[in-house]
């Protein structure tokens, strides 16, 4: 594949390139997720939400240190409301919108010139709602391999989890490129020596690479 305009910015040698998934890959919204929690009877779910960041129990959830059921319970109990397992899970799962089918083809087409991964922060819970609904044996089908937080036990931005991709798929940081919508991950990135791009919500790797 001849190397394309938007490869052309970067002056390195590009051999591999990391997506993110969610944003990136797939579509998302994280303000339908607290709808729907809002929806359930939770009116300071913003309250409730920076207390759940501030109790770390999403971080420990993405990297497999909490299990989808001691984090349900958490949620009741920050909650204060006692509400059945499905529709926590439903509420949490809100937040996936979709995955077009179009992006295959421009993964399939950059597989024939460069390596391609996989690295996401994510957790069981919305990983067997992909599974069951959005075909992700399909998205993890076009890639060379997938690196999912909650089962390598670490996530971004934390500089040890590019270097622990690198590492494990035997690459060259100054070879490879790395995309993420969520700037401190571009950021952890960078400080692992990774050419990055952060993508925006007008943009979508069709546009990128298409």
């Amino acid at each position: 594949m001849k190397k394309n305009n938007f490869l052309n910015r970067f002056n390195n040698d590009i051999r591999n390139i990391i997506f993110d998934l969610g944003g990136v890959i797939i579509n998302v919204d994280y303000r339908k997720t607290e709808s729907a929690f809002r929806n359930l009877g939770i009116s300071d779910f913003d309250k409730v939400f920076s207390q759940v960041q501030q109790a770390k129990i999403v971080d420990k959830l993405e990297v497999g240190d909490i299990s989808p059921a001691e984090f349900r319970k958490s949620l009741r109990e920050m909650c204060g409301i006692n509400i059945a397992d499905n529709i926590i899970d439903d509420a949490w799962n809100a937040m996936i919108l979709d995955f077009p089918s179009d992006r295959i083809a421009v993964l399939n087409k950059l597989r024939s010139s460069y390596k391609i991964f996989l690295l996401s922060n994510t957790n069981e819970i919305h990983i067997d709602y992909c599974l069951r609904n959005l075909n992700f044996e399909e998205i993890k089908s076009g890639f060379d391999k997938v690196y999912l937080s909650h089962e390598i036990g670490m996530r971004k931005p934390n500089v040890k989890t590019y270097e622990f991709v690198l590492s494990d798929a035997q690459l060259q940081a100054s070879q490879t490129l790395f995309i993420d919508d969520t700037i401190k991950n571009i950021e952890g990135a960078q400080l692992a020596g990774l050419n990055a791009y952060h993508i925006t919500n007008s943009e979508t790797i069709n546009d990128l690479f298409g």
